[in-house]
């Protein structure tokens, strides 16, 4: 199943109820906020969409000495302690498809869309004829950058208004894409942001066919760890049982999300529309009235769409097709090892199973859901699925995530049971999915609700996440991979990589009844109309059938490549040993010692995994480190292996050193990698006590070969031409009126600076910001910045600048300034007066 994403802007709200509630302040959310709005020129036409994919050479901390610390926060118990709690419904259009008061809250603070255009930069918010920076993809972290309302990116560049692509057997099939759409300016149907108890998986059903009305779309983002997600463009589901209709979207799963916002975009608004919340251990449901609900600031997220692929049978490389999200600077996340950490439950390898799988009583099945019992199929295909929604969450909270799955799927949409036969997460673990499919015969499968028409005669294998714009981890693809080769085997099939027909039951895609060629291994889009398993998760299944032929062709029930353990007497399991009475929080071991990268080894325990290298030394590393060092690979990414325990910062942060960079956060929020140059001039700043403060995003490629990284008071950019510069208030916003680093301005080239008279100033690319404090920043340039300084500067006799230079309608261009103006006709002639 699949949630493609967009872009939007979004309007910060207060705290009031929402009974009552009619209208709604509009706020520039910029005090405080990095990607604060910026007023005045309709700047929606000034930036650039950008995606560019870059490589920045890894910062060699060789000073920075491994400091044992206290432990780090142990993250999610997985829901072992929560207690029962019921599913939150938000009941948004009446029986007749009306509007009701909880989906109308949010349409009085919306501003009139300025049209389409496209946006560039970190910042943006609500407000008129605001600039918005660009669109960058969201890391598994989260990251969300603000971006032009009307613009729309796609995971392979510019998404043309109706994109058509074609599918594993030639038929050409409709993007499900619309043109570019601004969740909130377009919207038929906006809630206002919403505070809600903690959730792990929503969706949203309706009454009616299972199509949505012609032209209408719904989208959703949600609030983890005090961070907005971008907005979400949710997908009827192209799934479930062949035996009924269910109208309803795919799930959107979370790491743990405790507030909402809703919108729907198109002139038909479809009946009886129902938004489900399901949290960690379902128990009955409970519709929210507008008395019940709190409404809460939102800040500014971006909305990414992806259009499908034009091959299934190609497997293109994902640099080609992604946008650069990741911490390692490329267009997806250095993937996570084989053997990536993970602590996991008991799982079980019966039946021959290459990897241990978690099963439905050990993640926590409710029985009382089930309404389906296990049918099993004669089956020779595997199709690959993401699940959607964000990538933010931590291993301990993977079983949540499940359960809120099958509630979602058994009792939600009605389909009695979960509709994946398996779910992968992350870190490579293998949940049960499907009742019986642990116990299915050789060459049988039970029968699945994962991909309609197809159900019979295929496994369905989800990936826990969205990989429309980054990649499964390394961990991840070795898990499906393994379990897919497992299947095809048992079947008696030997070249899993290969292709062969298949019987289609019920399809919009495919006629009932006829039998089409396909790969053994295939995603759910060369099936169906969706664009799961994401653009870059379609594109590494060539490595899963990789990973699957030689787990195939391995002894049945082999590791296919599992890690080897070392002798007790290894350097690196006697330093583990060793160093465990100074960090007893990480608790018991839970696995032998791993050799690895390096010359290194690792070990999983209760609440962590500990690490050892020559370089390094023995360290241990706890959630919710663990989760987003995982986004760069563990310790063979670029990060490389930890060189310190968590330690205690300044203002209550936390940090943890690495070979390739330094990991900040604060209890409870979420962790930020800084590397490279961008570390080496934040240090030099201050490092924590810098007036920026801390890191609140990975890096994030832009243009021009450049990256840039907020931090708490600003943003820090780096480029081959200008190195690293922090851009701060007032002048963050002024610049984005611009275009930010896309823009006419360009680059940073040197951070504030303290002039004459008390003014200060800040070089770019393009141009010079001048300002007084407290007072406007205007931006000077070309000819008649060259005027001005030809006149002293700010001694001139006009002074500094006082605002923007304007065109007039004969060609020249004038910019006032504190006691004159100066113009430059068409013919290049300046006046200073």
């Amino acid at each position: 199943m699949n949630v493609p994403r967009a872009l939007g802007r979004i309007v910060p709200h207060g705290g009031h109820r929402l009974s009552g509630h009619v209208g709604g302040h509009v706020g520039g959310h910029v005090g405080g906020h990095v990607g604060g709005h910026v007023g005045g020129r309709g700047a929606r036409t000034c930036a650039h969409r950008s995606a560019g994919l870059i490589a920045l050479t890894s910062l060699l901390l060789s000073g920075l000495a491994p400091v044992a610390g206290a432990a780090p926060d142990t993250g999610d118990s997985g829901g072992q302690t929560d207690a029962p709690a019921p599913v939150q419904i938000l009941d948004l259009t009446t029986s007749s498809g009306q509007a009701t008061e909880v989906a109308q809250s949010g349409l009085d603070d919306v501003q009139p869309s300025a049209g389409p255009g496209t946006g560039s930069g970190p910042g943006g918010g609500a407000g008129s004829g605001t600039s918005t920076p660009s669109a960058e993809s969201v890391s598994s972290s989260g990251d969300a950058a603000s971006v032009l309302p009307a613009t729309v990116l796609s995971a392979t560049g510019s998404v043309p208004a109706v994109a058509r692509t074609t599918g594993a057997a030639g038929a050409p099939i409709p993007s499900i894409l619309p043109a570019a759409t601004d969740p909130q300016a377009d919207a038929a149907l906006l809630t206002d942001p919403l505070e809600v108890d903690r959730f792990f998986v929503a969706g949203f059903t309706w009454t009616g066919g299972t199509d949505l009305p012609e032209g209408v779309r719904i989208y959703l983002r949600v609030r983890e760890n005090r961070t907005w997600s971008p907005w979400y463009l949710n997908e009827a589901a192209d799934a479930g049982r062949d035996d009924r209709a269910t109208p309803g979207t795919g799930e959107f799963v979370t790491g743990g999300a405790d507030a909402i916002q809703a919108s729907v975009v198109g002139g038909s608004l479809p009946a009886g529309l129902r938004l489900a919340l399901v949290p960690s251990r379902p128990q009955g449901e409970e519709t929210l009235e507008a008395d019940d609900l709190k409404t809460t600031e939102a800040a500014p997220t971006p909305v990414i769409e992806e259009a499908a692929l034009q091959s299934q049978g190609a497997q293109p490389d994902p640099a080609a097709t992604a946008l650069s999200t990741s911490p390692a600077l490329v267009s997806r996340p250095v993937a996570a090892p084989a053997a990536a950490p993970v602590v996991a439950p008991a799982a079980t390898t019966a039946n021959g199973l290459p990897v241990p799988v978690t099963t439905r009583a050990e993640w926590g099945a409710n029985a009382s859901y089930m309404s389906w019992d296990p049918e099993y199929a004669s089956a020779g295909h595997v199709v690959v699925h993401h699940t959607a929604g964000t990538n933010s969450y931590s291993s301990g909270q993977s079983a949540s995530i499940v359960r809120g799955i099958y509630y979602y799927h058994a009792v939600t949409l009605d389909w009695g049971d979960i509709g994946y036969n398996f779910l992968v997460d992350k870190f490579g673990t293998v949940f049960e999915g499907r009742s019986g499919s642990v116990a299915a015969p050789a060459g049988k499968m039970s029968v699945g609700a994962h991909a309609r028409g197809v159900n019979t005669g295929t496994m369905g294998i989800s990936m826990m996440g969205d990989y429309s714009a980054v990649s499964p981890s390394d961990a991840q693809l070795s898990s499906v991979g393994k379990m897919a080769g497992w299947f095809l085997k048992r079947a008696g099939i030997s070249d899993v990589a290969g292709w062969a027909g298949l019987h289609v039951w019920t399809t919009e895609r495919y006629q009932a009844g006829s039998t089409i060629s396909m790969p053994r291994i295939l995603g759910h889009r060369d099936v169906g109309y969706t664009t799961c398993p994401g653009n870059v998760g379609y594109s590494r299944l060539g490595a899963i059938r990789t990973i699957a032929q030689s787990q195939s062709s391995a002894s049945q029930g082999g590791g296919g490549g599992a890690p080897s353990t070392v002798a007790q007497n290894h350097p690196g399991a006697a330093a583990l040993r060793g160093a465990l009475p100074a960090n007893g929080w990480i608790g018991a071991a839970t696995t032998g010692v791993y050799a690895s990268s390096k010359g290194g080894v690792f070990q999983r325990f209760e609440r962590g995994v500990g690490y050892w290298s020559p370089a390094t030394g023995a360290q241990f590393v706890g959630e919710p480190v663990l989760s987003a060092w995982g986004t760069y690979g563990y310790q063979t990414g670029s990060m490389g292996y930890p060189r310190s325990g968590g330690v205690a910062g300044v203002g209550g942060s936390r940090h943890q050193i690495f070979e390739g960079g330094i990991a900040y956060w604060r209890p409870g929020g979420r962790v930020s990698f800084i590397r490279g140059s961008i570390l080496t001039a934040w240090a030099a700043s201050g490092w924590e006590s810098s007036w920026m403060g801390l890191p609140t995003s990975n890096e994030i490629a832009s243009s021009k070969g450049g990256v840039f990284q907020r931090f708490e008071r600003g943003v820090g950019y780096w480029s081959p031409a200008t190195g690293a510069q922090f851009v701060g208030e007032p002048v963050l916003s002024a610049w984005g009126a611009y275009g930010y680093q896309t823009g006419s301005m360009g680059y940073p080239r040197s951070g504030g600076v303290a002039g004459v008279g008390g003014s200060r100033h800040q070089i770019f690319e393009g141009g010079i910001a001048y300002w007084r404090p407290g007072g406007r920043v205007s931006f000077i340039r070309g000819s008649i910045l060259t005027a001005w300084a030809a006149s002293g500067w700010e001694r001139s006799k006009v002074g500094l600048p006082a605002g923007p230079e304007v065109h007039q309608a004969d060609g020249t261009t004038t910019q006032p300034f504190e006691r004159g103006m100066i113009s430059v006709a068409p013919n290049g002639k300046v006046t200073i007066r």
